[in-house]
């Protein structure tokens, strides 16, 4: 309960009893005051009935005594009237029966009055004449304190509503400055930072405004701190400080992870003599320039999405292009080679061509190494034909390609004949508790099986995303409603469908429709649809938050200045890219990743590796602020305990 409920209850429990006792002495005074009063009209009245019968009863006249008994009687609030006569032995008696109009019985029933009976004797002289005896009728005693006590309480209600609601409206007015306060509270509990409390003019208030706002202002600071610290790591160990581009180190561990992934796309190396030629002949200055714009360029000229851009060297560039078809991969070629001659001086554009470009298309299993000798070769081999200094090198695989019209058909036919296969990867947390499963899926077709990764690539490229994606988010809700022990689970949006406002349509109805599934339900979003598409990925994200599901971040830290993205989308955890993840022997590597999973840690974001293979490795990365881990070592206990856990339930 809050403070103000709480003063608020307090209040009115103080209030109500105040109101009580002061109603209840008021009560008790009145029911006294009218009894006094009723008690001294009654012996008033008995001296009057006496007077003026004394004469009437000395003469024996008993007509007229009867008839001035019922004058009286008819006149005056009395119950009961006795008459004795002493030498006519006659008597008179007078009852009226009870009226309750007016008046509740149940407040008649309390018995608040004695009974008010008065006697005398009338005499003349020493002679005793009758006796006379009166009782008062309560009823009108009742009447007059019920309305007596109606119209306090209802003066007393009156005042009491309307002190209450000034007070209501006081409280609230001098408690605003609280309510900013616990707002603010619990804005700083998830690293969100405002503009400062303005301050109240209660001074204890005004001291606690104070501290929450120079509070915010130091986390907001160490907060930006630690965010510039993490870029400023990754730039010294991944970041190319001339072009902006990521380096030889950073394309090489994006490589291999691509490698471990699919090893199916594309690689380009271009190399020109216009930078050397720049810097000997115009300086560092112009020189620098020159890379820059060359970087400039293949950036706005490569169009396609979830490419990586690299200077491998002092001259060279580099892109990997995962799942990227030989025609795509020409054309890319053919535009690295146009950004390199535009930026030809003016003079020099009579020669032919200022670089040469090696392409290779690989679709089996290999090192980085040997990928970069053949691509090496091909750039050897393009700068022996000057006149088109391209060479493309297709390393294919013994396998049967397949094409992009192909791929589509397999997909239609899986979707419609269900040939899915799934394999569940468990995510550990630090815990050791099992954190979600990943999905990964297969298509299983006349003996042949097909991963993702094979066919990822070409779904893009026909942007059919979101058919493959529906089809494996309703399988797997139905087989989650089917099996109440399944989950949570853990399904990978492509980006095609993250930019399809049809697919957030869909998605967002079925979510609706099964929101008892949002514990057991993840979605995972690449990170270039953050940083490349943050509209689309804003409102695929508010629709998973409005129905109390959770999403997290896939290939975290892959894209420079990105961590910005996580302050205004606030995932529930990052898979950190595995070029972060291996060779944590090396101190800048390691200093990297811990300074981006402190970044994610600071806003309450579970970070989790991927691609854990040994007790080594996991033992490393849970000492530089990882809280999940997933790979193969994590899968192989997870095993091991399923087992264990079956043999003790046979035994």
């Amino acid at each position: 309960m809050s403070l103000y409920k709480q003063l608020i209850s307090w209040i009115l429990v103080i209030l109500f009893l105040f109101t009580l006792t002061v109603t209840a002495s008021h009560f008790f005074s009145q029911r006294d005051q009218i009894a006094a009063q009723a008690y001294t009209r009654l012996n008033y009245e008995l001296l009057s009935v006496e007077i003026t019968l004394t004469p009437f009863i000395g003469e024996q006249d008993s007509q007229q005594i009867a008839d001035l008994v019922d004058q009286f009687f008819t006149s005056q609030d009395w119950q009961h009237l006795r008459l004795n006569l002493f030498v006519t032995k006659e008597r008179i008696e007078k009852q009226r029966p009870p009226s309750l109009q007016g008046v509740p019985s149940w407040f008649i029933s309390l018995n608040l009055f004695e009974p008010l009976t008065k006697s005398n004797t009338i005499n003349n002289g020493w002679e005793r004449l009758a006796s006379l005896s009166i009782t008062a009728d309560q009823i009108p005693l009742y009447r007059q304190l019920w309305q007596s006590t109606i119209q306090s309480l209802t003066v007393t209600l009156v005042c009491l509503i309307t002190g209450l609601m000034l007070l209501l409206l006081v409280l609230k007015q001098k408690l605003k400055p609280l309510d900013s306060i616990v707002n603010r509270a619990k804005d700083l509990s998830s690293n969100q930072f405002g503009a400062p409390i303005p301050l109240p003019e209660t001074y204890e208030l005004g001291i606690i405004v104070k501290t929450i706002n120079h509070l915010s202002t130091q986390l907001e600071s160490n907060f930006k701190a630690q965010a510039s610290e993490a870029a400023k790591l990754r730039e010294q160990v991944y970041r190319d400080g001339v072009s902006g581009m990521g380096n030889r180190n950073f394309f090489i561990s994006q490589l291999n992870s691509w490698l471990t992934k699919s090893a199916k796309g594309g690689l380009a190396l271009v190399k020109t003599s216009l930078i050397d030629d720049c810097y000997r002949n115009q300086g560092f200055e112009k020189g620098d320039q020159l890379v820059k714009n060359i970087a400039i360029g293949l950036n706005e000229g490569i169009i396609y999405s979830d490419i990586t851009l690299s200077r491998l060297s002092y001259d060279e560039f580099a892109l990997l292009a995962p799942g990227i078809s030989a025609e795509k991969l020409k054309i890319i070629g053919e535009t690295m080679l146009t950004v390199i001659d535009e930026l030809q001086p003016e003079h020099a554009k009579a020669t032919p061509h200022a670089a040469h470009v090696g392409l290779l298309l690989n679709s089996q299993s290999s090192s980085s190494s040997t990928l970069l000798s053949q691509l090496d070769n091909a750039l050897s081999k393009a700068a022996l034909t000057p006149q088109l200094p391209i060479a493309f090198i297709d390393e294919a695989s013994t396998q049967i390609a397949l094409g992009k019209q192909q791929w589509k058909s397999l997909l239609l036919k899986a979707i419609d004949n269900d040939l899915f296969s799934y394999h569940f990867q468990p995510v550990a947390n630090d815990k050791n508790g099992i954190y979600h499963h990943e999905v990964f899926s297969a298509i299983k077709t006349r003996g042949d099986v097909y991963t993702a990764s094979q066919f990822l690539g070409a779904i893009e490229d026909l942007a059919i995303g979101s058919l493959f994606d529906r089809h494996i988010v309703a399988q797997l809700i139905n087989r989650l409603n089917a099996d109440h022990q399944l989950g949570p689970l853990a399904i990978n949006i492509t980006n095609s469908s993250i930019s399809d406002p049809a697919f957030i349509r869909w998605l967002s109805q079925i979510l609706e429709k099964n929101q008892s599934l949002s514990s057991r339900l993840f979605f995972e979003l690449p990170e270039a649809s953050f940083v490349r598409h943050p509209d689309a990925t804003s409102l695929l994200c508010s629709a998973i938050r409005f129905y109390k599901f959770r999403f997290g971040v896939d290939n975290y830290g892959r894209h420079f200045k990105s961590l910005d993205y996580l302050k205004e989308f606030r995932p529930d955890y990052v898979k950190i890219d595995f070029a972060y993840t291996h060779q944590l022997n090396d101190q800048n590597k390691s200093a990297l990743l811990s300074s981006i999973s402190r970044t994610a840690h600071s806003l309450n974001i579970m970070t989790i590796a991927t691609r854990v293979e040994t007790e080594t490795q996991l033992e490393r990365l849970s000492e530089l602020f990882v809280s999940g881990f997933q790979g193969f070592i994590i899968e192989r206990f997870n095993t091991r305990a399923r087992v264990d856990t079956h043999s003790g339930d046979v035994n």
